[in-house]
């Protein structure tokens, strides 16, 4: 890992490259679990017998402990070393994870992904606060990218894999959660072998300390409430709705592993999306104008997936594939513009994180029975509306440029 790419300098190169890969391994890891389910839904409901309905209280069940903690983990990772916090996410994710593979309640089976959900929050958070920290100003929109691409690349293979797994080789969804709890056990017994016990997620290269009334400040930036409420608003599209889109892809009538492709390869442009988005925003010195256009993108994205035929969903590929994906990136660079000193990034992301898991509760659990109800084309549009409200938010921002 070269200079160019690191902002911190107490590190050797070679000590800091091994913290970086292993920050990229984490956040794969935490892919892998976040996105499990999108392959599963139909295994699940069968197993347990629930419909759409009750299917979205475990859609969004990861959300729900993160609304009380979110805030109280961000003074967490604000005090204490990244080399025990990071894995204390890891080990709230395994023993959800035990939780899911082991019940045959339903009820029980949500309390584990309420726990697991815990933890990927808190590793989530912690991750992206730190690279914000080790890298250098002008690689931070690419770093924050990269860092969603190692998230969201187990979307695709997951997606693909998984439904394989299940279909042709007869496993079983417990086994495949298996696999996953394993890869969280790894993940943290690595992280505690490479990274130095005075490693700090806001970064040991400064030295300033945020007062009390710096970190009232926080709350009081209302930057930093309509970033919130922006991303808040894509995400009821991409970690909510996702989970939905296949299945409406096969009541639009196509097979089951044609819309597990059409859907992976909408995530397969985004990764090559989001890198240049990050690029780009280093380059041209902005994010909230790439932001803006990119809500938009995803606003039409999501009527034309409603609107148009089955045979036009390349269309809906190629537009939320595109510039959507370059949202979390940039909105989780923009933490260090939010942020008044380095320590105070950990509670700009931690309140924003609060504020989001609380919407996807609310608007997940809605959303299922929206789409019960409703269907699936009318939720799009009110997704889309949704979307057009982040690009607003985006236009009245004022501290990131």
């Amino acid at each position: 890992m070269s200079a160019e790419a690191t902002g911190n300098t107490q590190y050797s190169k070679t000590r800091l490259g091994l913290i970086l890969a292993a920050l990229v391994f984490y956040m794969v890891v935490e892919g892998f679990g976040m996105f499990k389910l999108i392959p599963m839904q139909d295994a699940i409901t069968g197993y347990f017998g629930v419909n759409e309905g009750a299917y979205g209280f475990l859609a969004t069940a990861n959300n729900y402990l993160i609304i009380l903690c979110s805030v109280p983990m961000g003074y967490l990772m604000r005090k204490y070393t990244c080399r025990w916090t990071f894995p204390l996410g890891f080990t709230l994710a395994t023993l959800g994870t035990i939780i899911q593979i082991l019940t045959i309640i339903y009820p029980l089976f949500v309390v584990g992904r309420v726990i697991e959900g815990a933890g990927l929050g808190f590793i989530s958070m912690a991750g992206h606060s730190l690279i914000l920290n080790l890298v250098q100003e002008k690689r931070k929109g690419l770093w924050a990218s990269i860092m969603v691409v190692c998230m969201v690349l187990p979307q695709v293979l997951i997606s693909k894999i998984g439904s394989s797994l299940l279909e042709k080789s007869g496993l079983t969804f417990q086994i495949i959660f298996g696999i996953i709890g394993a890869m969280y056990v790894l993940a943290m017994i690595a992280w505690i072998l490479i990274v130095p016990s005075s490693l700090m997620a806001h970064g040991i290269a400064s030295a300033q300390k945020a007062t009390k009334e710096q970190t009232r400040r926080v709350y009081k930036n209302p930057d930093v409430w309509l970033t919130s409420i922006a991303i808040s608003c894509f995400t009821l599209v991409s970690t909510v709705f996702n989970v939905y889109v296949i299945r409406f892809l096969m009541l639009k009538g196509m097979e089951r592993s044609a819309a597990a492709s059409a859907y992976s390869w909408a995530t397969i442009i985004g990764l090559f999306a989001m890198l240049f988005s990050g690029i780009l925003a280093d380059k041209l010195g902005t994010k909230r104008k790439i932001l803006i256009v990119a809500f938009v993108t995803c606003a039409v994205s999501l009527v034309s997936l409603a609107l148009l035929p089955v045979n036009l969903v390349f269309i809906y590929v190629i537009l939320y594939g595109s510039a959507p994906r370059s949202i979390v990136g940039l909105t989780n660079a923009s933490a260090g513009d939010l942020a008044e000193v380095p320590s105070d990034i950990p509670i700009v992301n931690s309140l924003k994180n609060m504020i989001l898991q609380a919407v996807n509760v609310l608007g997940g659990i809605g959303l299922g029975y929206l789409i019960q109800f409703q269907g699936y084309a009318f939720t799009a549009y009110v997704l889309a509306g949704f979307c057009i409200l982040g690009a607003i938010c985006w236009i009245l921002v004022k501290r990131v440029k």
